[in-house]
């Protein structure tokens, strides 16, 4: 079964949402954002780019008059390679939040004009905030994902027991090495290990691979993206593995059964940020500034369950729908918060952790060839 979200079934789930949220006015005028033109937007695919357009573009392009063309999302070190070249891909684009201090330090990206917004929106971030380049767009949680059907009896509970392959035989998957933050491998071989929460960082190559090993000939393959990790599943190629939240609630809402636990989930968040250089830096001003508002933010989280960033928005979301996000109280201590600061410091070999984490996967796969 290949995914492929129904359009009406999330059409009908926005309108819900619309319904529920009471189409609040958002505080700033609604001409304030009116312009001409267009805008080039990062667009994610799969369940999230559809939550995506129903919930941001299509209503913002009503709204303001400005065309909104979706572009497919490109690796950190690819859209920095075009940023550098004066040619970036979107004005819009999504980056992980690994990576956002990297663009920052180098000066990739225009600051946030935050006139745009209502001054109670910012003041909403309270989780993770807007800061001066970037806005956080989502939040989000790397979990066990495993064939409910397969573990009908007993399901995994941790990361041990995708180890665990007397108990939970079957083909496994996890994210490659070189997604290096994004994927939490790393991460997620040494929570397997035995390695406590609170002494994850700074990351141990060495024991993080040497856990790797273990589980590397039960591997079908090292997923490169989020539609990735959960088609592998879909397709029952593997039986257990990593993949996020949102992407496995997804799937299993076309028909797929698909398990999770939230127990030593790593919970990360990705941004919005309007890259050096951008084409059309005014309205891609406008589109962050709509994306702000409690209201969209609260459709967004009603098709896909990916947490909202600007908390006003739990005040539009039902308490049942709440309840499946990843920063729902009753499940967000059970998780783990990914440490960008370690990322993105340089250690003693003069690399940061993100192009550290690259450098290593490539030297343990190389060398196991």
């Amino acid at each position: 079964m290949r995914l492929d979200l129904s359009r009406r079934r999330l059409l009908a789930t926005a309108a819900l949402s619309g319904a529920v949220a009471g189409l609040a006015r958002p505080a700033i005028a609604q001409n304030s954002l009116r312009g001409t033109g267009s805008v080039i937007v990062h667009f994610g695919g799969g369940s999230m780019g559809e939550a995506q357009r129903i919930a941001y573009s299509e209503p913002f392009q009503a709204e303001t008059g400005i065309r909104v063309i979706h572009q497919a999302g490109v690796a950190a070190g690819v859209q920095r390679a075009a940023i550098l070249a004066g040619a970036p891909k979107h004005d819009v684009a999504n980056i992980s939040g690994g990576s956002m201090a990297a663009f920052e330090q180098d000066g990739l990206l225009q600051p946030v004009d935050y006139g745009y917004w209502a001054p109670q929106n910012r003041a909403g971030y309270d989780l993770v905030p807007a800061s001066q380049f970037n806005v956080p767009a989502m939040l989000y949680s790397m979990v066990v994902a495993f064939d409910q059907q397969r573990y009908a009896s007993r399901a995994p509970e941790s990361w041990a027991d995708l180890w665990n392959l007397r108990d939970f035989p079957g083909r496994r998957t996890l994210a490659a090495g070189t997604n290096a933050a994004d994927g939490a491998s790393y991460e997620i071989a040494l929570l397997a290990d035995g390695v406590k929460p609170e002494d994850l960082y700074p990351i141990d190559w060495e024991r993080a691979l040497r856990s790797l090993d273990r589980l590397r000939a039960d591997v079908v393959k090292w997923w490169a993206n989020g539609a990735e990790s959960v088609q592998l599943q879909v397709d029952r190629q593997a039986t257990i593995g990593s993949a996020w939240n949102g992407r496995i609630d997804g799937a299993n809402e076309q028909g797929a059964r698909i398990g999770k636990s939230w127990n030593q989930g790593i919970l990360q968040w990705a941004g919005w940020a309007i890259p050096r250089g951008a084409t059309n830096s005014e309205n891609a001003q406008k589109y962050i500034a709509f994306m702000s508002r409690p209201e969209p933010q609260a459709r967004f989280s009603e098709i896909i369950t990916y947490g909202p960033t600007n908390a006003l928005a739990f005040n539009h979301i039902p308490a049942e729908r709440a309840a499946l996000l990843p920063t729902a109280p009753a499940v967000k201590d059970r998780q783990i918060v990914q440490n960008y600061t370690f990322w993105n410091t340089v250690d003693a070999s003069g690399q940061t952790g993100l192009r550290r984490a690259i450098a290593e996967w490539e030297r343990w796969i190389a060398a196991r060839r």
